[in-house]
């Protein structure tokens, strides 16, 4: 049996209920089952989590446009949004401050109607940092600065008759999106996802703003504005089948079906891969905890901080050096030093091959 759904701002819609109510309820036990995990953590280890999450968001969001966002930069200018550091003067985050305020605002202020004038200031402040390599000036920035209403750029020459359709989807888009309607909030997220990258209403970006709709979408359906999965993150790391699979729906009549399946399946893999993170914030807890006490320069708090976020949790005399900004000899001082306080340990020997891992806890 097919379910059809069709109200005055959404066109008709098609898709096999009884083939996605099995997908949607095991993804929402696990969503639900998630969220009570995460909100029984200590609010220290919640914010430690949240941050990893918008740091996955942001730079696998970045990167579904081949953009490339240094993790540390983001790393800062999430944290310096939630109150977790103070930014000092040699912190240049520009190419990331665009991106986390769009990501931080869509999230935080997930129940606030969705409007022409927010899509734009999204628009505006994903295409900044690019704008402003081209020409340190905001003289450049895109037409759609001084719109006032409904997204008109489109792909091609603006006809009018073609200008005309756009205005009117994305009326009915961001209608339909304010509207209380008897969907399940993770059906509506994988429809306005859908729908925002078919209509298409930007000269570039779109993408990215379909995701950042999605996170809006999921942080209604989660009750709260905390992160604590990442979808862009599996989208991104999916994305050959994303496209096969939008190309498909596209082109299907408006039977859904097949991208309601893969989009629930790629929601289930980012709510488990989020167990790896909370892995790594309970190791990271629990390190500090045994050395609360240990003497520790920042360099070495630094570098540790980074190998237990690591996946191999190995480090080079000259990785190090980068990673703390420091020379190399001062690197191998801060080296011994560990290994002689029992926290670090040689894993290979002989020369420059030479590395070094944390002593297990």
């Amino acid at each position: 049996m097919f379910f059809v759904y069709k109200n005055k701002n959404c066109p008709v819609l098609i898709w096999d209920n009884e083939a996605l109510i099995t997908q949607l309820a095991d993804v929402r036990y696990q969503q639900g089952r998630l969220i009570g995990t995460m909100e029984a953590l200590a609010s220290d280890l919640q914010n430690e989590a949240i941050l990893e999450t918008l740091i996955l968001d942001i730079t696998k969001c970045a990167e579904i446009e081949n953009i490339a966002l240094d993790e540390k930069t983001v790393r800062i200018s999430i944290a310096s949004k939630l109150g977790m550091y103070k930014r000092n003067n040699k912190d240049d985050c520009s190419s990331a401050d665009g991106i986390t305020e769009v990501m931080m605002d869509a999230v935080v202020n997930c129940n606030l109607p969705l409007t022409a004038d927010r899509l734009i200031f999204w628009y505006e402040n994903l295409n900044q940092s690019k704008e402003q390599k081209k020409d340190n000036s905001k003289s450049k920035l895109s037409k759609l600065t001084k719109i006032k209403k409904v997204v008109y750029k489109v792909i091609g020459k603006n006809a009018a008759g073609f200008r005309e359709l756009a205005d009117k989807e994305m009326s009915n888009f961001i209608n339909w999106i304010n509207t209380e309607n008897n969907l399940d909030p993770v059906i509506k997220a994988a429809i306005a996802h859908l729908w925002f990258v078919t209509i298409r209403p930007f000269e570039d970006g779109n993408a990215r703003i379909a995701g950042i709709i999605t996170n809006m979408l999921l942080a209604r359906s989660d009750n709260t504005s905390n992160r604590f999965y990442s979808m862009l993150a599996q989208i991104k790391a999916s994305q050959k089948q994303y496209n096969s699979v939008l190309e498909k729906t596209q082109s299907e009549n408006f039977d859904i079906t097949s991208w309601m399946l893969w989009f629930f399946g790629c929601m289930k893999k980012a709510l488990q891969v989020t167990d790896v993170i909370l892995q790594s914030v309970l190791k990271k807890s629990e390190f500090w905890k045994i050395h609360d006490k240990t003497p520790l320069n920042n360099r070495q708090r630094t570098v540790v901080n980074t190998l237990l976020r690591a996946e191999t949790g190995r480090v080079q005399s000259s990785e190090w050096a980068q990673i703390a900004q420091c020379s190399t000899d001062t690197a191998l001082r801060d080296i011994k030093d560990m290994i002689e306080k029992g926290i670090l340990c040689k894993k290979t020997k002989g020369g420059r091959s030479t590395s070094y891992e944390l002593v297990k806890f």
